[in-house]
Order: structure tokens, then C-alpha cells, then sequence
């Protein structure tokens, strides 16, 4: 009798192949596994503490509902360790799948096309990132430079607006000696202002001489007429300024033989030499009452924000 060769079906062996010789992906073999064994998605999820989302996203590969890759690679490892899957062959079908260093959550075909558009333009990148960096700073500048153009218009138009009493009441300076009046220091103490600034700021007038009784060749003036000068003191008023508190002060009589310029200070009170009329600023009106042979002079007509200026001849007022 002829032998009759028996072929036995063998069952297909365990390469991690399925029965039709294609090789799933590490999703579609763990789902083949736990259906294998008859569990359900809740049973891994309640196994793996994880949510049945997250199940379902490690079976259908949807990396995107999943964190980085160094925790999928370990939810694949415990997921293959409760359904008796091969983990070496789980994990390295997922490092094929998505290697190390991978964006998983983006898939491979448009995270390469990603890549190389990135890569191929990261100059025309770089050049727009200049320009725009370039156009900033370029209208910071502009930005500055009006800024302090307006702040030099503001400036020069407020010098020409502001009477010199304001300028002089922001920022006051002492005022300078008289040239004519050689014996004058720059007095600093309010007392000492009160005692000795008339005699630094009033050059002699031909009065002041025939009363004091004294005459410098230096600084003689054509000396007016006898009948001239008793005419004079017989018609000139006795005018006299007193501060209550700070003021600057510019007055000057017609003759320029008398001035008063500077600062004043509460309590000053100053009587008015020279020849009227004289041209007064004065920066704090609040500041300064002035009285003529004792009788009040009203200052409100003439001042404007604080500051008076007037030409002010007391024969006629």
C-alpha cells in the first residue's frame, strides 16, 4: 500500500504576525488581545487607572486625546503586560509608529510636510522677524524725537508767554549787584535784605544826596534847578511797597537811576526813590500792597493771573 502522506494544518506560530500575515499596529494588537480574552474596556481602564477615553485612544492610535509620548509608551507597556501581548513587539510597533523625539499628537505625513516647510523657509523666517524688530525700534525713535521736539516747542512758546516775574517765581534767582552801586554784596538773609538791599538796588538820585547831605564825584547826575527840585519834593508823594509774603519783584524808575529787582520776602517794606513814572512786575500781587503818602493803591486792574504789570506814576493816582 502506497503511504498516505497526512498533512496536518499547523496553527500559525507566535511571531506577532496575525493569521493573515499582516503586522498590526501596537493599538489594533492590544484591541485583538483584550477581545481575546473576553475583557471589556471599563475592566483595562479600571486595571490601568486610566479613563475609557483614553482606552479607546490607545486602541484607535489617537494620540492626539493622549499626553507625551513617554506616558503612551508606558500606558502601551502595562496595557500589554494585563492582556498577555508581547510588550517588546508592542513597544517597538509604537516606536515605529512614533519615534523618539516626535510630535505624536500631529501625524507623520503632516508633521513631516511641517517640518520640511519649516525648514526650508526658517531665512525668509528670520529676515521678517528683522524687519519687523527694525520697523519697531524705527518708530520708537520717530515716536522720541517728536516727543521732544514738542517738548522744545512747549518750552520756547512758555519763554515767550510767561512774563519774567512767573520764570523768575518758578525757579527765582538773586539778583546781581547794581553796577553803579559799587559797595553792594549780594545780601542772602531776609534782615540783612531789609537793611542793606535798598542801599545794593538804588543807585543815589540827587534827592537822597541832598538829604544825606552827601555827593560822589563818580556818579554825579546833572543836578536839577533849585526851584525844579523844591517843586519836586514838594509834589512828590511818599510811596512805599510792603510784602506779605514771597515776591518777585522788577521796578525801575524812568531816570534808570533806581531799580529794584529780586525776590522780596514777608515783612520787607521798601520806599520808592528815583524819578516816576516807574515800570513795575510783580510776580506775586497777593504778596504786595503798595500805598501812596499812607493811602492804599488798588493793584486787581492791572493784574493777570497773579502777576501785575503796570506803569505806575503816583502824582496821578
Amino acid at each position: 500500500m502506497a503511504a498516505v502522506k497526512v498533512q496536518r494544518r499547523q496553527s500559525p506560530k507566535k511571531t506577532g504576525q496575525s493569521p493573515d500575515g499582516v503586522v498590526p499596529s501596537p493599538g489594533k494588537r492590544l484591541k485583538q488581545a483584550r477581545e481575546a480574552m473576553g475583557m471589556e474596556v471599563a475592566t483595562v481602564a479600571e486595571q490601568l487607572h486610566l479613563s475609557r477615553v483614553m482606552v479607546h485612544a490607545l486602541e484607535e492610535e489617537n494620540y492626539e486625546a493622549l499626553p507625551a509620548r513617554v506616558f503612551v509608551r508606558g500606558y502601551y507597556r502595562n496595557f500589554a503586560r494585563l492582556v498577555g501581548a508581547p510588550v517588546e513587539v508592542v513597544l517597538k510597533e509604537f516606536g515605529q509608529l512614533c519615534p523618539e523625539g516626535e510630535d505624536c499628537s500631529v501625524p507623520p505625513a503632516v508633521a513631516q510636510g511641517v517640518r520640511e516647510e519649516i525648514h526650508s523657509s526658517h531665512g525668509l523666517v528670520r529676515l521678517v522677524t528683522w524687519l519687523i524688530a527694525i520697523a519697531l525700534i524705527t518708530v520708537f525713535g520717530l515716536w522720541w524725537k517728536s516727543y521732544l521736539d514738542k517738548e522744545s516747542a512747549l518750552e520756547e512758546r512758555v519763554a515767550q508767554t510767561v512774563p519774567a516775574a512767573e520764570i523768575e517765581e518758578i525757579a527765582p534767582v538773586v539778583a546781581a549787584p547794581v553796577q553803579t552801586a559799587p559797595q553792594t554784596p549780594v545780601v542772602a538773609s531776609p534782615a540783612a535784605a531789609m537793611e542793606k538791599l535798598p542801599e545794593v538796588v538804588a543807585a543815589p538820585s540827587p534827592v537822597a544826596e541832598t538829604e544825606n547831605g552827601a555827593s560822589s564825584a563818580e556818579n554825579e547826575v546833572p543836578a536839577p534847578s533849585a526851584e525844579n527840585e523844591q517843586q519836586a519834593a514838594a509834589v512828590q508823594p511818599r510811596v512805599l511797597l510792603s510784602f506779605s509774603g514771597d515776591c518777585w519783584v522788577d521796578v525801575r524808575d524812568s531816570s534808570r537811576s533806581f531799580k529794584l529787582v529780586g525776590r522780596r520776602q514777608a515783612g520787607d517794606k521798601y520806599e520808592l526813590k528815583g524819578k516816576p513814572p516807574y515800570k513795575m512786575v510783580l510776580g506775586s500781587a497777593r504778596n504786595v500792597s503798595i500805598t501812596i503818602d499812607g493811602r492804599p493803591f488798588d493793584l486787581a486792574p492791572y493784574t493777570k493771573g497773579n502777576v501785575a504789570k503796570l506803569t505806575f506814576n503816583p502824582t496821578n493816582n
